[in-house]
């Protein structure tokens, strides 16, 4: 009777080779392969993660009811970190109907807006797009302004605009107004089909409590799929300590969403200027990237992975209809993993 003899039998495990520190030293002068630190461990795994195959589309929104809670920084660096790490064009889209500034914080706004690209009916190469987008030259990552016109945008423009970007970018992250029940954030959410939900907080009780509130209307008008699919940024913009609500708000978070990153302060984003990814302090701009990582572990999950029908979505409503609001969701499970009214914040 011959014997089996497989491979993992005479070779032993494939050990990665460091690529920085002493460890890295060590092997170049002696060929000691100690392997890779924690550090360096867990940065080759965010790569990997950043790096995960996408089919189709995917949408992300940067939602919050509240003002001042990082909302536009959080897009901005969001889309900057998937845009610097993965091999493939990612647009930001500015979609507050109250003239927002995500064009000014990039180093190279466009003059022009949606409006200009909505309007234009030959748009057919790369070049024709690039006209109506601003571009950060650090990350690669593209932004359609907001339009400074008596008109603010509707749903239906955002529905168009989406339809066009859509046929060179395959991932979207939009920057959402305050005002979550309007037409556009139902269109966004109905017709856009929204992937995924990135929902700003800060160490404030009023941040944390509109987050709260945004994750609670979300579970209320029928998303829950979005709330689990969650993630939740808290950041410190204020200078000021948790307190014991705030970081019980945001321990129920955890227990609710995919994933909850805390940034702490940091100078450069204090100031309302043109953000580099390279000028953040090191710990900020690692907990962003982990941040993109845990909306790219979302690529692989996304409800719809029918290459024929994510593609090249077809969406809108019907042909002179409008938009229609969400609707109404039916039972879901209580923030704290029982049933009970699903808000946050009420307890007893």
């Amino acid at each position: 009777m011959r014997a089996q003899i497989h491979e993992g039998q005479i070779a032993g495990p494939y050990k990665p080779v460091p690529e920085t520190g002493w460890r890295h030293g060590l092997y170049a002068v002696t060929r000691i392969n100690v392997g890779l630190s924690k550090k360096e461990a867990h940065w080759n795994d965010l790569r990997r993660r950043l790096k995960v195959n996408l089919r189709g589309k995917y949408v992300i929104a940067v939602m919050q009811s509240k003002g001042g809670v990082n909302k536009t920084s959080t897009t901005v660096l969001l889309g900057a970190a998937l845009a610097k790490y993965r091999d493939e064009k990612i647009v930001a889209i500015d979609a507050n109907p109250a003239n927002g500034n995500l064009a000014r914080r990039i180093d190279e706004p466009s003059t022009m807006s949606w409006r200009g690209l909505n309007s234009d009916q030959n748009l057919r190469d790369y070049s024709d797009f690039r006209e109506y987008l601003g571009k950060d030259n650090h990350s690669g990552l593209e932004v359609l302004g907001s339009d400074k016109g008596r008109k603010p945008m509707t749903g239906a423009d955002l529905i168009t605009a989406w339809s066009k970007l859509q046929v060179q970018y395959p991932i979207a992250i939009v920057d959402c107004g305050n005002q979550l029940d309007d037409d556009l954030t139902h269109a966004l959410l109905e017709h856009v089909r929204v992937d995924s939900i990135v929902v700003p907080s800060t160490t404030r009780l009023d941040g944390a409590q509109g987050a709260a509130d945004t994750l609670n209307w979300l579970l209320e008008s029928g998303y829950p799929h979005l709330v689990r699919e969650a993630v939740v940024i808290v950041s410190n913009i204020n200078k000021v300590n948790a307190s014991a609500q705030v970081k019980q708000l945001h321990a129920d978070f955890e227990r609710t969403v995919r994933s909850v990153h805390t940034i702490d302060f940091d100078p450069h984003l204090s100031d309302a200027v043109p953000i580099e990814f390279d000028r953040l302090q090191p710990e900020t701009a690692l907990h962003y990237i982990e941040a993109a990582a845990s909306l790219a572990d979302g690529f692989a999950r996304a409800t719809d992975r029918d290459p024929a029908a994510r593609q090249q979505r077809v969406i809108g409503p019907p042909a002179g209809q409008p938009p229609r609001p969400p609707t109404q969701g039916g039972g879901y499970p209580g923030s704290w993993g029982e049933p009970n009214n699903g808000q946050w914040g009420t307890r007893q």
